[in-house]
């Protein structure tokens, strides 16, 4: 009880807040409803039930129409789920209570968002008139003047902020960017040479200064700003990164490239843009045909830079690796994955490079740290399956595959490529076929399908698993009918065709489409693929009638069979009888 008269107790607090309501006197018993929803209201925003809230104000609106305090709180619920009322219901608190500053700048909000301009300058118009002394207010103003190109008004309303508050390094910035849209470099030049006066020592003035100047062509005068800036700050990366621009307009590469060295060299230049840079060099050096060896030392200093940086290292291991130098590499990337254990992209780097040895036990140190130091990622799991059935260890790369996929179900958008996801399904899908799993083969196809619903090799391959088991023919000829639509000269797509026809007893129709198949053969398929060719082409003519050509083409397939296809090929031969 007493946690009920304490809410109450704040919410009539919140509601005293607002401004009283205006133009229509309510009876007293209406007051009260009215107050009572708008209390009950305002509870279940407390309690986050957005639906209850609406429900509530509307009611007490339906009272009251010309109340601003509801007015404005359902403004302030409708905004996420209807934001045409939420707008109306906001500009109609801010007409009922035109004092009010929270309700005027909620409304400003909502004109930006309704992509209005004008209406919002009006409104900040309103508020600076009445609160002059609001900075912000002043500043956001200048702001929206100088975005809808009114330029004379942004420049009138920072120089009142000025009035205000001083000479600002902020506001002076913006005036000067407010000249620079005018294309009126001189009074852009005067307004920063007078905070340089004010802050002679602000390194990051003289640079700005250098950059107006080199843009207005005066090469020589900024060159000046650049220097000056450097001798107040020898490491500063913006002076650095403006005067390597400045050689490259001038034509002085070697300038050019000394400036990037102390690029290289300094902490205040981000390592994306060292990268960037970095790029440049190595464009330059393949121009010049200068050895790329060179480069060994600006890795070195980037790194020296940015020690605690796994993507430096990363990006070094690389140049390593096109310079031949693979166990250097190896151990960069060790030193990536030391510095931060859960780079991903550095287990991964490493674990290519490892396994090119075909060493088991190192790879297998590689995998089961990199699932140790990044538990959460399928991806770790992913490749210790593939290494585990490349080992043929089908049960343990079966639990790992296993769990990526547990991983890929738990997390949005899943964690591996769709790629590398597809190949996960389709191992776990093969793998519970050959263990005579019908209900775990189609779990994973439907999941491969509805992943990849356009992949006509998964179409394809559901498509001919369908009719091998004599399920629904009719998905599974409608799927293939897409395949041979798309591709019509696919042996393969032709070949699962003809032989769902042939489950269907469309005979004429699968011996068309099987001639078509081995009509397309083309010397890149394999052995195998040309043995289930010929095979199906066998049991569709002896369906039809034509014994010896069937055993004929049985013994085409026999010549191309794997092993494990040839016992029940023999049969087929030796008793001239169709074997399922």
């Amino acid at each position: 009880m007493r946690r009920r008269i304490v809410l109450i107790l704040s919410v009539f607090a919140a509601l005293a807040a607002y401004p009283a309501p205006q133009k229509v006197v309510l009876p007293d018993s209406v007051k009260v409803l009215r107050d009572s929803l708008f209390i009950e209201g305002l509870r279940y925003k407390h309690l986050d039930n957005s639906d209850s809230t609406i429900v509530m104000l509307e009611k007490a609106d339906s009272i009251d129409p010309d109340n601003s305090a509801i007015c404005y709180e359902l403004g302030m619920g409708l905004m996420k789920t209807d934001f045409g009322r939420a707008y109306q219901y906001l500009q109609k608190a801010a007409e009922l209570s035109s004092g009010n500053y929270y309700y005027q700048k909620t409304l400003i909000q909502a004109h930006l968002k309704n992509r209005d301009k004008q209406a919002a300058i009006k409104a900040y118009e309103s508020i600076v008139k009445q609160y002059p002394d609001h900075e912000g207010d002043i500043f956001n103003l200048a702001e929206l003047y100088y975005t809808t190109g009114d330029y004379k008004n942004a420049i009138k309303t920072f120089e009142k902020l000025e009035k205000l508050i001083g000479v600002d390094r902020y506001v002076s910035m913006s005036k000067i960017n407010v000249y620079l849209a005018q294309n009126n470099i001189k009074q852009a030049l005067k307004e920063i040479d007078a905070i340089i006066k004010a802050m002679p020592l602000d390194a990051d003035l003289w640079v700005y200064k250098g950059g107006i100047l080199m843009d207005n062509k005066e090469m020589d005068e900024a060159y000046k700003c650049f220097e000056k800036s450097l001798e107040i700050e020898p490491e500063n990366g913006y002076a650095l990164e403006y005067l390597y621009v400045y050689y490259i307009r001038i034509g002085e590469m070697r300038e050019a490239e000394k400036v990037m060295y102390r690029i290289f060299a300094t902490e205040n230049v981000q390592f994306d843009s060292k990268k960037e840079y970095l790029k440049s060099l190595i464009q330059y050096y393949q121009v010049q045909n200068i050895p790329y060896s060179k480069l060994d030392t600006v890795y070195k200093t980037i790194i020296n830079t940015e020690p605690d940086n796994s993507q430096a290292r990363l990006l070094y291991a690389d140049y390593l690796l096109q310079m031949q130098r693979r166990d250097d590499a190896i151990e960069e990337l060790q030193s990536a994955i030391y510095v931060n254990s859960r780079c991903q992209q550095c287990w991964e780097y490493l674990l290519y490079y490892v396994s090119e040895s075909k060493d088991s036990v190192k790879v297998e140190k590689v995998l089961s740290d990199a699932r140790d130091a990044i538990p959460e990622s399928a991806d770790f799991y992913y490749y210790s399956g593939i290494w585990s059935f490349a080992k043929n260890n089908d049960k343990e790369a079966l639990l790992y595959m296993l769990k990526a996929d547990s991983i890929v179900s738990n997390v949005q958008n899943g964690e591996l490529s769709q790629a590398n996801k597809k190949e996960m399904w389709n191992f776990l899908m093969l793998y519970y076929r050959n263990a005579g799993d019908k209900e775990k083969t189609y779990h994973y196809l439907d999941k491969i399908v509805a992943e990849f619903p356009n992949d006509l090799v998964v179409l394809n391959n559901y498509a001919y698993i369908m009719a091998e088991d004599g399920g629904d023919l009719e998905k599974a000829e409608k799927m293939s009918k897409t395949t041979i639509d798309k591709e019509p000269l696919n042996s393969m797509y032709l070949d699962t065709y003809a032989y769902i026809l042939m489950k269907q007893g469309k005979l004429t129709y699968a011996k068309f489409y099987a001639e078509q198949a081995i009509e397309y053969m083309h010397q890149t398929m394999s052995e195998k693929e040309w043995s289930v060719l010929l095979s199906h082409y066998g049991d569709i003519l002896f369906k039809s009638g034509d014994v010896e050509g069937a055993v004929a083409q049985w013994k085409k397939a026999l010549e191309k069979a794997e092993d494990s296809d040839k016992p029940k090929l023999e049969i087929k031969i030796k008793t001239k009888e169709y074997v399922e």
